[in-house]
């Protein structure tokens, strides 16, 4: 019965993982991205120097953005 209740756990935790990035993304979407349609549904932040912070280095090269580095949502 524990590693019952452990593998739902589990399975839930990653399921709201997976749903979260997706939003993320979903939030950050514009028309420009939209035509890109290639990028990955997983948030990695990056800031670039338009001063926007999106959600993948893919989604902000279909943006049109240059200079992204690393950074925090």
């Amino acid at each position: 019965m524990k590693r019952l209740l452990s593998a739902c756990l589990i399975v839930f935790a990653v399921f709201a993982i997976v749903a979260g990035s997706v939003t993320l993304v979903a939030q950050t979407s514009t028309p420009a991205m939209a035509k890109c349609g290639i990028c990955p549904y997983v948030c990695f932040p990056v800031t670039c120097d338009n001063g926007h912070t999106y959600c993948n280095s893919c989604l902000a090269a279909c943006a049109g953005a240059h200079n992204c580095v690393p950074g925090g949502l």
